[in-house]
């Protein structure tokens, strides 16, 4: 261990499981992509597939690749990358969720999935060891660039501002991106300053699920723009939301039952393990800001979480399988342990692991 401040439970964990594991995404992944769902701790083939989770699979064998084996590596970022092709409609629309016998669900899928799948194609084309998948990555995200005009969801729309962020790393000079990406914070502005009162600092009436993506897109727009106008509404909302999340003295998610209406109260249960990874990347992006929170403290007990650091005091993660339960619920841990909250707590681990030095 490398930090001395690490409270025990966190040394304890990282000493026992020290490198990142992919056993458990394996055995929910086969040749089409990652399942959506288990059932305890096998794939629940009755929920098939979704872009979403083959969208967070992909980022997070891009983000773990230095610790996975290169052809492991380059075999399971060319299965979700071929999931995700192959939802793209040829207008450039996507369709989200797949039957175990491969037929689509729908026709198009929802904002939200677009917009992830828009942010983790940036963010390998952003990437120059990633360059071997540069070609299909850059016509998927091409072919999608005319649809997002029609876009007016708050949070698909920071997953977009996200992706064309990182899309503008590698392609500077696109006028189109820059646009998009113009009308995209204004749409935040606006929607921020109809929505937001003394006492209520958010874009939305009701706050819900992966809610740190929006003040997280407006910072890093922030930064590129060098606009003070979006980082005040991006600090705002930020602190506003880690005021909630850490309203019992720790990390404890908005629960999907009844979610945060305004005027109403916090739901308590179900809790998300999705909370803590777009948390953590919004307690990272505020380390380049002026702010009052502690950082890395919250990076650290947004982690802990998942090991007991939480309402119920009960660990999420399941050693024996190297895998996450799905949640907290009123009764006590979802037993289930499906896509998302395993590929979630694993970009969460990365990003722990990096900010700790551990």
């Amino acid at each position: 261990m490398k930090n001395n401040n690490i409270k025990e439970p966190l040394a304890a964990f990282f000493a026992k499981v020290p490198e990142l594991d992919l056993s458990y995404i394996e055995i929910l992944t086969n040749p089409t992509g990652i399942f959506q769902h288990a059932k305890f701790n096998i794939p629940d083939y009755n929920h098939g597939y979704c872009l979403d989770d083959n969208c967070r699979a992909l980022l997070l064998l891009l983000k773990g690749q230095e610790s996975v084996d290169p052809a492991k590596a380059t075999k399971l970022i060319s299965t979700y990358l071929a999931y995700i092709y192959y939802s793209q409609n040829s207008d450039g629309t996507f369709r989200n969720f797949m039957a175990y016998d491969l037929n689509f669900l729908e026709s198009i899928g929802s904002d939200d999935s677009m917009g992830r799948t828009l942010w983790i194609l940036g963010y390998l084309l952003s990437r120059p060891e990633s360059a071997q998948f540069h070609n299909i990555s850059k016509e998927i995200f091409d072919r999608t660039i005319p649809h997002l005009k029609y876009c007016k969801s708050v949070r698909a729309i920071s997953f977009y501002i996200l992706g064309l962020l990182y899309f503008l790393e590698k392609y500077p000079e696109n006028k189109t991106a820059i646009h998009q990406l113009e009308t995209f914070c204004d749409f935040l502005i606006h929607e921020y300053k109809v929505c937001s009162t003394e006492n209520w600092h958010w874009f939305e009436e009701v706050i819900s699920y992966d809610n740190a993506i929006i003040p997280l897109s407006l910072l890093k727009a922030s930064r590129y723009f060098k606009n003070a106008g979006l980082q005040k509404i991006g600090l705002e909302s930020a602190d506003f939301l880690d005021k909630i999340l850490y309203r019992n003295g720790h990390f404890a998610p908005i629960g999907n039952q009844n979610w945060y209406k305004k005027h109403g109260k916090i739901s308590a249960y179900g809790q998300q393990p999705v909370e803590v990874c777009s948390s953590i990347y919004l307690y990272q992006e505020l380390r380049h800001h002026n702010t009052p929170i502690n950082c890395k403290e919250r990076i650290r007990d947004s982690f802990l979480w998942f090991l007991g650091k939480n309402d119920l005091n009960i660990s999420l993660f399941d050693c024996e399988n190297m895998a996450c339960y799905d949640g907290l619920e009123q009764y006590g841990i979802n037993k289930n342990q499906g896509a998302e909250s395993n590929l979630v707590f694993w970009l969460s681990y990365i990003e722990v692991k990096k900010v700790l030095s551990i």
